[in-house]
């Protein structure tokens, strides 16, 4: 009996299959996966960045509180020339200095100038201030030098033939510097300049 074999033409040999698409998937799979990897990446970045600008508007708002505070203490205190001597213990001080403000030490002697609890936003605010003197004592005295605002009340003027002339008492400039440190232990220091 013979055998049936098929045409020579359909008769075709079985290819050695290689697997090239298989690997070709599998690259797809690796690239999609570490697409979707940083893509959680991303999101946890911009939630950081988000709660930190949060934070920072926090700081702000509590920033503006301390100077308030601090500018009612001076408004408190310019009678009888109490502004003349150091209240280490109220963060004022009669010379200008510029101490270390990174420094827990600085801010230490201060105890009537810190909040005691935390404010709405979790935030510990002290302030201090300086009057912009060389030393201590009455701006007027000897060897003292203060930083003075010319204007309606301060005395001086111009040599110029059609300057006015202005007389009266000087008004005085204050540094008020403001720390903020927050829940995360980071601190924030804003200065302000007021005359009084």
């Amino acid at each position: 009996m013979n055998a049936i074999r098929p045409h020579p033409a359909l008769a075709v040999a079985p290819r050695r299959e290689r697997g090239y698409i298989l690997l070709l998937v599998l690259v797809a799979m690796v690239a999609m996966m570490l697409s979707g990897i940083a893509l959680i990446r991303s999101m946890d970045t911009n939630q950081l960045v988000a709660g930190n600008l949060a934070a920072r508007s926090a700081t702000l708002h509590s920033a503006d509180v301390g100077l308030q505070s601090a500018i009612t203490w001076l408004q408190a205190n310019t009678a009888n020339n109490a502004l003349y001597n150091d209240a280490p213990v109220s963060g004022y001080y009669s010379y200008e200095a510029d101490p270390n403000w990174s420094a827990s030490a600085t801010w230490a002697t201060c105890t009537t100038c810190t909040t005691t609890a935390p404010d709405a936003a979790g935030n510990t605010v002290s302030w201090m201030i300086h009057r912009m003197c060389r030393i201590t004592g009455s701006p007027n005295g000897v060897g003292n030098y203060c930083m003075t605002v010319a204007g309606s009340g301060a005395t001086g003027g111009s040599m110029s033939s059609d300057a006015p002339t202005f007389t009266g008492t000087a008004a005085y400039y204050y540094r008020i510097t403001v720390q903020v440190q927050d829940s995360r232990n980071n601190s924030t220091l804003t200065q302000a300049f007021v005359t009084m």
